[in-house]
């Protein structure tokens, strides 16, 4: 924490150029006491603090040190800066504004390794505007509300606290707490809709500790399966499953893996027509033999 804070008010002192001790310790929210140790540490690190007196005096940091000679090597620095690349990839303007201050610090400029677009190839720009909009009540404590379809195609309204949002399995989520429930939940962010943010703010620290985060297909039961798909197929194949579970044949791709039992499951066969084959367990071909009849009489 001491380690941090250090950090914080070098970064400060650079960036404000002249404060004092009382302005430090209510912006860390330590005594004075604390802040004049911390100076010292910074001192005995190598860092040119200044100290004054009087009218006009306060804490400040020479013009002229630059950063990178003094605390941080290459190699940190260029972590640093492909941590902020990455954030500011996200489009969020406060990371992107930190990653321009950091490089004038560090007189370099990052590599521009990573993009991200929350969109699909057949979606708008809807993903990214519900990822700022649950950025931005996160940071803020706000309550929001929203219509909800859970996995069984069920709407409901929702009123909840946002905590987190999180990347897992190919789709984002937002963890949250319901407060009439007295529950943790997790939002898929494709079936919220409708997104009221509320006016009112919740206190965080009054809330338990988070539970671990779970995506809503950990909550099904899991059930081992061996496919068959074609040749063809390959680059699908390996895009949906892991290497491991991967055994490659002359004509075709076997797969043995573990997958939710849940209706979704025979959608994602079906999604690949003649191309797969579900070899284990027999129960699960005989669903999926029974919706193929279902549809066909849908079309006779």
């Amino acid at each position: 924490m001491a380690s941090g804070r250090l950090f914080e008010i070098l970064y400060y002192l650079i960036d404000v150029k002249q404060t004092t001790a009382q302005q430090l310790a209510e912006r860390f929210e330590v005594s004075v006491r604390t802040i004049y140790r911390d100076l010292d540490r910074l001192l005995v690190a190598g860092i040119p603090i200044q100290t004054s007196q009087g009218v006009g005096g306060g804490v400040s940091i020479d013009s002229h040190f630059v950063l990178d000679k003094t605390l941080l090597n290459h190699q940190e620095q260029e972590q640093i800066l492909s941590a902020l690349q990455g954030l500011s990839s996200l489009h969020i303007n406060e990371y992107q504004d930190l990653l321009g201050r950091m490089q004038n610090i560090f007189q370099k400029n990052s590599q521009d390794w990573i993009e991200v677009d929350f969109t699909s190839w057949h979606q708008d720009s809807e993903m990214n505007d519900k990822f700022h909009q649950m950025k931005e009540v996160i940071l803020k404590h706000q309550i929001i509300s929203f219509d909800y379809i859970n996995i069984h195609g069920e709407p409901s309204h929702r009123t909840v606290f946002p905590l987190k949002i999180f990347f897992k399995g190919n789709a984002w989520y937002l963890q949250a707490y319901e407060k009439s429930r007295s529950v943790y939940r997790t939002y898929k962010l494709t079936r919220m809709h409708h997104i009221d943010i509320k006016e009112n703010f919740f206190d965080i620290n009054i809330l338990e500790e988070q539970p671990p985060i779970r995506a809503y297909h950990e909550e099904t039961c899991m059930i081992g399966v061996v496919f068959r798909f074609q040749k063809y197929l390959g680059s699908f194949v390996y895009d949906e499953f892991e290497y491991k579970d991967i055994e490659e044949k002359e004509d075709c791709y076997i797969v043995r893996t573990q997958v939710p039992e849940h209706q979704w499951l025979l959608s994602f066969v079906l999604s690949f027509g003649s191309g797969v084959e579900i070899i284990e367990p027999i129960e699960l071909r005989e669903k999926l033999k029974d919706e193929i009849k279902k549809i066909m009489k849908l079309y006779i």
